[in-house]
């Protein structure tokens, strides 16, 4: 089939004008391009494509996970407005790194041109070659973070995580920033520019979580975290929402737990404060309904439970009306006390915002942003002193970032949302010589497809901020403890 150059360049016009994805991606969206041309269905299919924004998402010890979008010819990536996805072929070529040709270990097709490919049975610790292809175009990065010359995308190699030999004591899983309730993703509204869902769709956020709890399930995880900012605005109707789609999943206190975040005791409907600190709040003159203690935990209260023989220790860091996090000296004094109790017991502590320098000097929201500095040396200080205690995982930023810790070597680490790009869980798994961590997306279509659409935040530089690199988003921590616990 030839086509002429002015279709061609129609086709790429008409791609890269439209701000329309996820409803119009798919056959349907190909089958209204095609027949605007005078093309059919299977002429469009037999056209180049782009393939773009390949990402090694996930790699655990024994497999990894690609993504990447096929668009049609001429549109342009990375940034700027949505760009629809088409339809497309899969293949994905994987040999050792020793010399050995490219093999397909998989072949598919997909209906929404979003690309999330799988690959199991690897060996831990070995550095692997890829492709991955559509359309007989080869995937290529197209952000800055994947398109780094030591990042796998450029290199087109990846190596697995080491396994861990020691005994397994727990496994877990771990999200964040949730936000029932958010109006649109990306806090744009500019026409239709403005990230939502469509109308008569399940809100995103609602949806986002659903699936991440679906996907756990179908992990064969029975314990999850939530990490904060629960709801978007601390509305009763949000809290709702969130209880009814969480007790899907299990009972508070049992199979799932919270933490509180900044979102979590907004003034409703009003923005947490920074600059001035509340001067209003403090005199009184803005009320903030605590929700929160009513329906979950009370504030500035800790919560402590085990997993397997892992202890999970969750902190309240939220302050009324603010940004910022702190801890009170009463919360504190508890949390000392937990931890002199049993300080050998291997031990991971949760709390919404992070604790270190680092992630401070890393992140634009500067010191307002993050926790009392002085009650985060007293926390540090605190973990540093507890054998046990081996991690302290934060949310907030909605970005998958390890940080450096100011005291000792606690692994201080932060991690991406539900809610939007790139959409998914951390999963972490406990043995007695350290703990793998691994981020995943979650796999339910409505949400592949959000991350379609999601993937164009901040007019595409979004993902730039959140994404991380492949070492933030999976990584070995070792340690050892003790068998006999």
């Amino acid at each position: 089939m030839s086509i002429s150059r002015r279709a061609y360049l129609s086709v790429a016009a008409l791609a890269a004008s439209s701000v329309a994805i996820a409803k119009t991606s798919g056959a349907a969206g190909v089958g209204r391009m095609a027949s605007g041309l005078g093309l059919t269905e299977s002429d469009l299919k037999s056209m180049a494509v782009l393939a773009s924004d390949l990402e090694v998402v996930t790699v655990t010890d024994t497999s990894v996970a690609f993504t990447w979008a096929t668009y049609a010819p001429g549109v342009q990536t990375a940034y700027g407005f949505a760009k629809p996805t088409i339809p497309a072929s899969e293949e994905v070529r994987l040999a050792l790194a020793d010399g050995a040709s490219l093999k397909t270990v998989h072949e598919g097709f997909s209906e929404s041109g979003y690309h999330h490919v799988v690959i199991g049975g690897l060996e831990p610790d070995r550095t692997y070659r890829f492709e991955c292809w559509s359309e007989g175009v080869k995937a290529l990065p197209s952000l800055g973070v994947t398109m780094n010359k030591q990042a796998p995308e450029a290199r087109g190699e990846f190596t697995t995580l080491p396994a861990l030999e020691g005994h397994h004591l727990a496994t877990f899983a771990l999200t964040n920033d949730t936000h029932i309730g958010k109006p649109n993703h990306d806090g744009i509204r500019i026409g239709n520019f403005g990230l939502s869902a469509e109308p008569g769709d399940q809100p995103f956020s609602s949806m986002q979580l659903e699936g991440l709890l679906k996907t756990v399930a179908t992990d064969e995880i029975g314990t999850i975290v939530v990490n904060g900012d629960c709801t978007d605005s601390n509305r009763p109707e949000e809290y709702d929402e969130f209880l009814r789609v969480m007790n899907g999943f299990g009972e508070l206190g049992k199979q799932w737990f919270v933490t509180r975040g900044n979102h979590d005791n907004h003034p409703p409907g009003l923005p947490n404060i920074n600059g001035r600190r509340g001067r209003g709040i403090r005199r009184g003159k803005t009320e903030i309904p605590d929700y929160f203690s009513k329906r979950l935990i009370p504030t500035q209260q800790h919560w402590t439970t085990q997993v397997g023989d892992v202890r999970l220790i969750g902190l309240d860091t939220a302050e009324f009306g603010y940004a910022g996090g702190r801890i009170n000296e009463r919360q504190m004094r508890a949390v000392r006390a937990e931890l002199a109790a049993d300080p050998e017991r291997p031990t991971i502590m949760f709390a919404h915002h992070p604790f270190t320098r680092d992630a401070v000097r890393s992140h634009i929201g500067g010191p307002a942003f993050m926790m009392d500095w002085e009650q985060s040396l007293a926390l540090q200080r605190v973990a540093a002193a507890t054998p046990g205690v081996k991690g302290v995982f934060a949310g907030h930023t909605h970005r998958s970032r390890r940080g450096i810790a100011d005291v000792g070597s606690t692994d201080f680490c932060e991690r991406g949302s539900s809610l939007g790009y790139p959409g998914g869980y951390t999963r972490v798994r406990v043995h007695t010589d350290g703990y793998q961590v691994t981020f995943h997306r979650t796999r339910t279509p409505e949400s592949l497809a959000w991350s379609t659409k999601t993937r164009w935040s901040m007019f595409g530089l979004e993902p730039e901020l959140m994404l991380g690199k492949i070492s933030d988003r999976n990584y070995v921590q070792h340690f050892r403890i003790p068998v006999a616990l």
